[in-house]
């Protein structure tokens, strides 16, 4: 009688012996849960029927001036904080839910579900943005555009599709590391209060801290002389780089394997510090 020998891998090589396919599938199904998140029903409902109300008094048809400034003020105000909520409670449906048990029994690992996380939040809002500002670019290279009014370039548009990236993939980040009810919270008043006060020159030193900022550094939306002594395709870098991180902390989150990926941060870090100080 002969006996078969079965090789028995542990869940992390099956997982790491896996082509990508399973987790594309699995970014793309997050990619729908993060989109239909009732937050942005919320959040942008009450933006959109507060200035159709304001039009409707007025009297008046919207222009392209009107929604090219909707639609840029809308994505740069509100887009960030409100990914970042959907992709903080998308993520951390599994522990709300007592759903952790399950998860940790099936075959894929905590960290690609991480990282199908975060191809859900390039694959859902990142690209509906991206589709948002193409309107924009469209509208703003029309010729019957008024003159007078203030056009984005092209950076900035692209700064602002990092910004629904890196509140997103903050939010992932954050919902994985502080695993407690009041993480929502805490992130949200960390960009809502701490990104304005990085936004003030005289915070910190004057004509560099604004830089460092996670937000749109140009002059369509600060009028300020910092704005004219830095590097806007810099700053565009910059924040690539900080989105990166936020991936790489989600990355480190699990023990097994941790170490290629400190490697791998480290040379994120690096990288983002020199964009960091050459756009200033």
């Amino acid at each position: 009688m002969t006996v078969e020998m079965v090789d028995v891998q542990p869940r992390e090589a099956v997982g790491a012996s896996r082509t990508a396919g399973p987790l594309l599938a699995l970014g793309r199904r997050e990619a729908r849960r993060i989109v239909l998140s009732p937050v942005y029903a919320v959040g942008f409902g009450l933006v959109f029927v507060t200035t159709g109300i304001g039009s409707f008094t007025e009297g008046a048809l919207p222009t392209a001036e009107h929604v090219y400034e909707f639609i840029g003020l809308m994505l740069v105000m509100m887009g960030g904080l409100l990914t970042y909520l959907a992709a903080h409670l998308v993520t951390s449906s599994a522990r709300r839910t007592n759903a952790d048990r399950q998860l940790e029994s099936s075959t894929m690992s905590s960290r690609s579900r991480g990282g199908a996380l975060c191809l859900g939040v390039v694959f859902g809002p990142s690209a509906v943005a991206a589709g948002l500002l193409v309107v924009l670019a469209i509208i703003g290279s029309n010729a019957a555009f008024p003159d007078g009014s203030q056009r984005l370039a092209v950076v900035e548009l692209v700064q602002i599709a990092l910004l629904i990236v890196g509140g997103g993939v903050f939010g992932v980040m954050t919902a994985t590391w502080l695993r407690f009810p009041g993480s929502l919270l805490l992130g949200f008043l960390v960009l809502g209060l701490g990104t304005p006060q990085m936004y003030q020159p005289t915070v910190g030193p004057v004509d560099t801290l604004p830089w460092f900022a996670p937000f749109v550094t140009g002059p369509g939306f600060a009028e300020d002389s910092w704005v004219n002594l830095g590097s806007q395709s810099w700053h565009t870098a910059y924040l690539v780089g900080l989105c990166c991180l936020a991936v790489c902390a989600v990355m480190l989150h699990r023990r097994v394997g941790r170490g290629r990926w400190l490697l791998v941060s480290a040379g994120v870090f690096a990288a983002t510090a020199f964009f960091g100080w050459m756009q200033v």
